[in-house]
C-alpha cells in the first residue's frame, strides 16, 4: 500500500497526519538511540574484551578508523563529525531534505569509531539519525517541503531525548541549536516526540539514571565567588578546545584529497597511543564522569583526564571520524569543575560544598561555552538534580563560559565547522519573514564571468566593448573575485597583458546571501563597482545571481507581491 492509499484510507486531516507521524517518528528515532547505545557498547566490548594488550589498543582504532575513513571518504561523506552540523544545514539550506541512506550510514560508521576508542559520543550521531529517519519518513509519504522541514527537529529532539534521557533539554536544543528560534511554532510537538521517546528508552533500559547526581547546596553565599572562578575556568577552556578543533581540521583539511581515505587511520593511531597510557579517556567516558561527580578521584587525575581528553577529542574529531562533541563537553566539564572544587573545598577560608557538586556545574559549564546552547546547559542540569538550589549558581558559571568563548571565538563551533566546509548558515536575527522581501527579488540569475586562466591582454579584447564597470572573475560554481574595468585597462596599458586575469582580482569584496533581507542587499550595494555577487550557502563561493543598478530599477518598477 502506497502511503498516499493508506493517508487516503484513514481519511485524516494534515494536522492529524502530523501528529501521527510525530508519534511514529519519536518511537522509531528513539528505538534507533537506544539500539545505536547498546551497539557502541557491544563494539567496545568485541573489540577490545575485558582487557585488551598494548597491542590491541593501539590496532583496533588504527584499523577500524582505516575501513570507517574508506567508507566516509567513497561512499558516506555526510556521515562524518558529529552530525549535528549536517542536521542544521539540511533544516536551513536544504528543507529538511537528508538523504535516506545517511541515518544508516551515521549508525554504521558512529558506532565503530565510538565502539573502536576514539575520545567521541553518541548524542551528536543520535541527532543526525533521528533526524534523518524523520526526513525519510516524510519523504516516503511525499509531504510538502514545508512540513519535511518541521520533521527533522522533532526527530532530533526524539532522538537526543532518549540518548540522554533528558526530555525538557532535548526539546530546548532542538529549539535552541537546531532551529535557532526558541519561539519556533513546534514546540508542541517536539515536547510530545521528546517525552514519546523518553518512554520507549526507559521501557528498554529502564528507569536508571544516566549518572548518580550528588546532593546540592550553596553552604555559604561567598561560594558564588568560587563558581566565577570555575566560569571562567570553563570559558577558557571551552575557547581552547574550539580553536584547537578548528585549528587542527583546517590542517587536515589542506591536506591533499588523495589523503582523505588515510585521515581518521592517522587519528586512530595516534589515539590507540594515548589510550595506551591514559584509557579512561575511551569512547564516551560516563563511567568517569559519574566518579568525579561522586567524589572517586583524586585532584591530579581529574587533571590529567581533563587535558588528555581535550586533546584526544579534538585528534578524533578533526582526523575525519564519526562522532560527536556533546558527550566529551560534558566529560571535560566534570574534570575541569571537579579539580575547582577540590581546591576550592580545601583552600577557601569559607565552609563549601562537595567537590562532586562543582563537577556538576562544571558540566554545564563546558557545554555553554563549547556547544553554546546556555539554556540547554541550565536546564539540562536541572533535570539531572530536580534541584532549585543549583539554579544561580550554574547560570553564573554558564553566563561567565558562554560570554567569553564568544568573546575570542565569535562563530560558534558547529557554524564554523560548516564555514569550513564552505556552507554558510544565516544568522539567527538575519533571517527573513517568509513574506519579506530577500536578495533573490533584486538579482538577475544571469551572470557573465572572466575564466581564471583568461590573461589580462585577453580579458581586455573581451570587455573593453562592454558597459560594465566591474566584472566577476571565476566560474558560477567557484567565484574567485571581481575585477574593476579600470584595472584591467591600466594593467595592459603598463605591459601585463601576458599576466593572469587573477594577479589583479580583488579577493575581498562586498556580497549577499540570497536569502538575506532585500534592506541588507541593498545597503550593501556599492554603486562604485555598479555589481554585488550574490551568493548560495552551500559550495566554495557559488553564485546564485548579481545585484546590479538594473535590477534594483527593475524592482522598484515592478516591486513583487
Amino acid at each position: 500500500m502506497t502511503p498516499d492509499n493508506l493517508i487516503r484510507r484513514l481519511r485524516l486531516k494534515d494536522d492529524q497526519i502530523f501528529l501521527f507521524l510525530t508519534i511514529v517518528i519519536a518511537v522509531i528515532a528513539g528505538l534507533s538511540a537506544v539500539l545505536f547505545t547498546l551497539t557502541i557498547q557491544e563494539t567496545k566490548h568485541l573489540l577490545f574484551g575485558l582487557s585488551p594488550s598494548t597491542v590491541r589498543l593501539i590496532l583496533v582504532p588504527t584499523l577500524v578508523s582505516l575501513l570507517t575513513g574508506f567508507l566516509l571518504a567513497k561512499y558516506f561523506p555526510e556521515a562524518r563529525g558529529s552530525g549535528v552540523p549536517q542536521t542544521k544545514a539540511a533544516f536551513h539550506l536544504d528543507q529538511g531534505r537528508i538523504r535516506p541512506g545517511v541515518p544508516f550510514a551515521k549508525f554504521l560508521t558512529g558506532a565503530l569509531c565510538v565502539g573502536s576508542g576514539h575520545s567521541m559520543g553518541r548524542e551528536g550521531p543520535s541527532v543526525q539519525i533521528g533526524a534523518g529517519l524523520a526526513s525519510a519518513i516524510g519523504q516516503w509519504f511525499r509531504l510538502s517541503p514545508e512540513r519535511i522541514q518541521n520533521l527533522v527537529p522533532i526527530g532530533a529532539a526524539a532522538a537526543l531525548a532518549a540518548a540522554f534521557n533528558t526530555p525538557v533539554a532535548a526539546v530546548l536544543f532542538s529549539l535552541e541549536e537546531i532551529i535557532g528560534d526558541m519561539n519556533a511554532g513546534l514546540i508542541g510537538s517536539t515536547v510530545v516526540a521528546s517525552v514519546t521517546a523518553v518512554i520507549v528508552e526507559r521501557s528498554i533500559l529502564g528507569d536508571e539514571v544516566l549518572f548518580r547526581v550528588p546532593s546540592y547546596q550553596l553552604v555559604h553565599p561567598a561560594e558564588l565567588l568560587a563558581y566565577v572562578v570555575l566560569g571562567i575556568v570553563g570559558g577558557l577552556t571551552s575557547l581552547i578546545f574550539c580553536k584547537g578543533l578548528l585549528r587542527l581540521r583546517r590542517f587536515f583539511l589542506s591536506l591533499p584529497p588523495r589523503t582523505v581515505v588515510f585521515q581518521p587511520a592517522v587519528g586512530g593511531l595516534i589515539i590507540g597511543i594515548v589510550l595506551v597510557f591514559v584509557p579512561e579517556v575511551m569512547g564516551v567516558g560516563y563511567e568517569y564522569v559519574d566518579q568525579a561527580l561522586n567524589g572517586g578521584m583524586l585532584l591530579q587525575t581529574m587533571l590529567l583526564l581533563c587535558v588528555v581528553k581535550l586533546a584526544a577529542t579534538v585528534i578524533s574529531y578533526a582526523s575525519g571520524n564519526a562522532g560527536g562533541i556533546f558527550a566529551p563537553s560534558l566529560y571535560l566539564g566534570a574534570m575541569a569543575g571537579g579539580v575547582v572544587g577540590l581546591l576550592v573545598h580545601q583552600f577557601a577560608p569559607f565552609p563549601t560544598a562537595v567537590p562532586g557538586a562543582y563537577a556538576l556545574v562544571g558540566m554545564g559549564t563546558l557545554f555553554a561555552g563549547i556547544i553554546r546552547a546556555p539554556m540547554t546547559s541550565v536546564l539540562m542540569i536541572f533535570e539531572l538534580t530536580q534541584d532549585y538550589q543549583i539554579l544561580v549558581p550554574l547560570m553564573i558559571a554558564n553566563m561567565l563560559s558562554f560570554v567569553i568563548s564568544k568573546r575570542f571565538q565569535p562563530t560558534a563551533v558547529y557554524h564554523a565547522l560548516l564555514e569550513q566546509n564552505n556552507i554558510h548558515l544565516p544568522h539567527t536575527g538575519a533571517r527573513p519573514r517568509k513574506t519579506a522581501w530577500s536578495a533573490r527579488h533584486v538579482m538577475a540569475t544571469k551572470a557573465d564571468f572572466i575564466p581564471e586562466e583568461t590573461t589580462i591582454g585577453e580579458a581586455w579584447q573581451s570587455i573593453k566593448s562592454q558597459k560594465g564597470s566591474t566584472f566577476l572573475v571565476g566560474s558560477r560554481r567557484h567565484l574567485v573575485g571581481i575585477v574593476p574595468r579600470k584595472a584591467i585597462e591600466l594593467a595592459e596599458q603598463s605591459g601585463r597583458g601576458a599576466d593572469s586575469i587573477v594577479s589583479i582580482a580583488e579577493r575581498e569584496f562586498k556580497y549577499v546571501y540570497l536569502d538575506e533581507p532585500l534592506e541588507l542587499a541593498l545597503e550593501r550595494f556599492d554603486t562604485r563597482a555598479g555589481i554585488m555577487p550574490v551568493l548560495g550557502r552551500t559550495g566554495n563561493r557559488s553564485v546564485d545571481g548579481v545585484v546590479t543598478i538594473d535590477t534594483i530599477l527593475d524592482f522598484i518598477h515592478k516591486k513583487p507581491a
